[in-house]
């Protein structure tokens, strides 16, 4: 069955339009258009959290949301609009599809915007079964996300097919989207790239140099406890550190925190070296911190960078995609080789002695608040409808009720 959040259950139910926030960083525009998002969850990954923001920023913006899951996993609810009806499709695949094509038919979205693997082939399916006139915008959000399940494999595998049935194919960077063309034949003038708006809290505490020098030696990681994420590099670089006032945090939870926690007993690090779980709002943790660390074997654009560089901490990262395009300037941030145990408690020891000006980190986070980054979106559904978006940044509009 089809369920709706709360006591939505009747497909046909509009979600009603808003005035823009005060706080709200989207455009505003002349077209209203039914757009649907569609991703597994509103689970703890970055790419639920976008769709959650991308769907709220949307909302606000004046257009009609809905919002469709395979299941209820909430900890991005809270960032997702209280009045943006959630649709559980089915977490079987099967099921999925044929919910979403019930979905579509009843609903009948101008456009749909689907992401991380698997809900891409889902619904395309779903759009072909409808016989509706969607518009279909799939997203790719890692290199290696085609390795996460039998039927990510054949998303990618099916993105010759899939590439020319949607309107447009999305990465989330220019390396990851020269991937999909080069390595899974995605038709090249169909497929762009748009580097993700991260959100970020309405006020933040950007501290000043001084500040953020007299701050206790804490080093920060944030991220799923995962393989790709190769924690066992960051707490073995931790160990190598010769400050022995030196603390490690680490936010998220996965299948490593196991493996995690007793490398850190086995390193005799125990009592300074703290895994705190999934934080929803991590924000707290980033206004403590010295620097933050990531140590990711793949990371096609990292969020949590950009948290960091908002929050004025220095990044030491390892050298992949995402971290190659965000830390732009040495001002920002140190890159490491994959893997270098070496190299990256040197970079730790350099940062917490010291972690240079902020100001350059607040200039560079600012590139990709909503407000820059939104209109990319605006503009490429606009074209897949072929019609035109007039936008006025910065400003507001009345609903003229």
């Amino acid at each position: 069955m089809l369920n709706a959040r709360d006591d939505r259950d009747d497909l046909l139910t509009e979600p009603r339009q808003q005035c823009a926030a005060k706080n709200n960083p989207t455009s505003v525009t002349k077209t209203p258009y039914k757009i649907l998002f569609y991703a597994p969850s509103l689970g703890d990954g970055g790419g639920e959290r976008l769709w959650a923001a991308l769907a709220s920023a949307f909302h606000r913006a004046g257009h009609s949301v809905i919002f469709a899951r395979d299941f209820a996993a909430n900890e991005s609810r809270h960032i997702l609009d209280s009045d943006i009806p959630i649709f559980t499709v089915g977490h079987a695949h099967r099921f999925a599809v044929r919910n979403l094509t019930r979905l579509l038919k009843k609903q009948r979205p101008d456009v749909a915007l689907s992401a991380i693997a698997g809900s891409n082939l889902k619904l395309i399916a779903a759009r072909i079964l409808s016989g509706t006139p969607t518009k279909i915008i799939q997203t790719f959000h890692g290199h290696h996300e085609w390795k996460s399940g039998k039927l990510s494999y054949a998303t990618a595998r099916a993105l010759p097919l899939t590439s020319r049935v949607s309107a447009r194919t999305v990465a989330v960077s220019e390396a990851l989207q020269n991937e999909l063309i080069k390595s899974w034949w995605a038709k090249s003038d169909k497929t762009t790239f748009i580097a993700n708006p991260v959100l970020l809290p309405l006020t933040i505490k950007q501290p000043s140099l001084e500040k953020l020098n007299a701050r206790d030696p804490i080093i920060l990681a944030v991220g799923r406890l995962s393989p790709a994420k190769d924690y066992a590099t960051l707490i073995k670089a931790f160990a190598r550190l010769k400050r022995d006032d030196a603390q490690l945090i680490i936010l998220g939870k996965g299948p490593e925190e196991e493996a995690i926690r007793a490398l850190v007993d086995q390193l005799g690090l125990k009592d300074r070296v703290r895994l705190e779980g999934y934080i929803a709002e991590p924000w707290s943790y980033f206004e403590r911190a010295k620097c933050l660390a990531i140590s990711s074997k793949t990371e096609s654009f990292g969020n949590v960078i950009v948290e960091a560089l908002a929050h004025g901490l220095p990044v030491v990262a390892t050298e992949t995609d995402g971290a190659r395009f965000i830390l732009s300037s040495p001002a920002l941030g140190t890159r490491v080789p994959v893997g270098d145990v070496d190299s990256m408690a040197e970079a730790l020891t350099q940062s917490l002695d010291a972690p240079g000006d902020p100001a350059p980190r607040f200039a560079r986070a600012d590139d990709f608040s909503m407000a820059k980054r939104l209109p990319a979106y605006e503009d490429l559904i606009a074209e897949v409808l072929d019609s035109n978006i007039a936008r006025t940044d910065g400003e507001q509009a009345s609903c003229g009720h």
